[in-house]
């Protein structure tokens, strides 16, 4: 963690952050030691640091733009991406098959990781951290502000200009091979308009936004 500007109070909480859920450990008492929790918070650390970013880098933007950047800095493909970045994919430990999907598994490790730092460095530290040791060495704000938006993003914008709430319905479901399958259903005035699905949250749900938009636009309210 050292490569990175991390120095471990409490190296256990990042070797759980490495750990994929494949590679689970059981305990005594029955509980499997994997990264999911650590990564789940981290999702939520990820996002509220970026708001806090953005609306202070940013001062005359409004909702929208705040909104579309933050989607970018906190999307799959740009946490796959700093994961490589950091060459955390050089380190996890994963009992995965290579497949389409395993990219996935970087950038949820980069999620849990974040998780492990706020844990065990605070939320400040954390944040200068992701900020200045991360984001603002690899990521071109300049070139990100010019990136097409994505699916999810570009639905909630348009929700949000005509004042019409999305809801976004996700359920889980375990394949044969073991695999979480995700199952995204979005519903806009009581009706569903996008279905979806993938083998993490956010791929279930840019396809399921994807055919919303596609439905929008055929209907000529886009």
């Amino acid at each position: 963690m050292k490569n990175i500007g991390i120095y471990p109070s409490n190296v256990g909480l990042y070797r759980i952050a490495l750990r994929h859920k494949s590679a689970s450990v059981r305990i005594t008492n029955g509980i499997s030691i994997n990264n999911e929790r650590l990564e789940f918070l981290g999702d939520a650390i990820i996002d509220s640091i970026i708001a806090d970013y953005l609306f202070h880098h940013y001062p005359d933007k409004k909702e929208g733009f705040l909104t579309q950047m933050r989607a970018k800095m906190v999307s799959r493909s740009t946490l796959n991406s700093l994961a490589r970045d950091i060459q955390l994919h050089k380190i996890i430990i994963s009992h995965t098959r290579h497949n389409k999907s395993k990219k996935n598994i970087y950038g949820n490790a980069f999620e849990a990781l974040v998780g492990a730092v706020y844990l065990d460095k605070g939320y400040k530290a954390t944040f200068n951290w992701l900020i200045d040791d991360i984001y603002n060495k690899f990521i071109d704000l300049k070139r990100l502000e010019r990136t097409e938006l994505d699916f999810k993003s570009r639905l909630i914008e348009w929700g949000q200009k005509n004042k019409i709430e999305i809801l976004f319905h996700i359920k889980e479901d375990i394949s044969v091979s073991k695999q979480s399958i995700f199952f995204s259903e979005i519903e806009i005035e009581n009706e569903i308009l996008g279905k979806g699905k993938g083998t993490s949250k956010k791929a279930a749900e840019q396809e399921a936004s994807k055919e919303v938009l596609k439905n929008l636009k055929e209907a000529n309210k886009l």
